[in-house]
């Protein structure tokens, strides 16, 4: 048995529809526009001069995000996390995270130092032996919950589960080391490699709304078919009125 709706019905349903699928278009490109307001904030306080630490500290973290920071303290080279399982340029290897204090006895803030491949990390920390005139990278606040796995490394970097384990407090936020550069460049050839991309809109809210839009398209251009004036629907024949068979001489049909 087959359900027909009443043409009402189905017409009111075909409006809601249509209204959902509209207000879903209008939805992402309301947040394209905010996406890309949000690329421009954090672009220009990249392009702005570094911060200090004492500058960067008087701000709340949010306003924080995104500056560029350059400044000195005292490396902690006796209390370095190991982030593994970290892809980069298509190749597994590790982070090394370091605090940095910036004064006797705290507070510090936890350094991402830059990646390596797997089984170079004590080319890396030689190089690191060999940096240590200061700080110069990018603030960042939106951070991972990260944990320490039974062999000893982290899964993230996460100044509340590795400040823990520190004896002296952390900020909140954290210093990626190194330079801007474009999120697809090869890796250097020097170890650990350092560097951070700027921030860029990924979501493509603009497809996404188009899609959107063309379903309700598509959903108006059916409605319009089905609900034409002129269109007329031809009733199935009814068999009291069909003409009779004709027998052929054997009298079988």
């Amino acid at each position: 048995m087959t359900l027909r709706l009443p043409a009402p019905v189905l017409l009111v349903l075909l409006v809601a529809v249509t209204a959902l699928l509209v207000s879903l278009g209008v939805w992402q490109l309301q947040r394209n526009d905010w996406k890309n307001g949000l690329v421009e904030q954090r672009n220009a306080r990249t392009d702005a001069a570094p911060l200090t630490f004492e500058a960067a500290r008087a701000l709340e973290p949010d306003n924080a995000d995104y500056h560029r920071l350059a400044d000195a303290g005292e490396w902690d080279d006796d209390s370095v996390f190991v982030i593994a399982n970290r892809a980069r340029f298509g190749t597994k290897g590790e982070e090394l995270v370091v605090p940095l204090l910036l004064a006797p006895g705290g507070p510090a803030v936890l350094v991402n130092r830059g990646w390596y491949p797997d089984g170079k990390r004590a080319e890396a920390e030689e190089a690191l032996d060999a940096r240590r005139d200061g700080i110069a990278g990018l603030i960042s606040v939106h951070t991972r919950t990260g944990q320490q796995t039974a062999a000893g490394t982290w899964t993230a970097l996460d100044p509340v589960s590795m400040g823990a384990t520190l004896p002296y407090d952390v900020l909140p936020w954290i210093v990626i080391e190194g330079g801007v550069t474009a999120a697809n460049a090869n890796p250097d050839s020097e170890l650990p490699v350092q560097r951070f991309a700027a921030f860029a809109n990924t979501t493509p809210h603009m497809e996404y709304g188009l899609t959107w839009f063309g379903l309700a398209v598509a959903l108006i251009s059916v409605a319009a078919i089905r609900f034409w004036p002129g269109r007329t629907q031809r009733d199935p024949p009814d068999p009291k009125t069909r003409p009779p068979v004709p027998e052929d001489e054997g009298g079988r049909v």
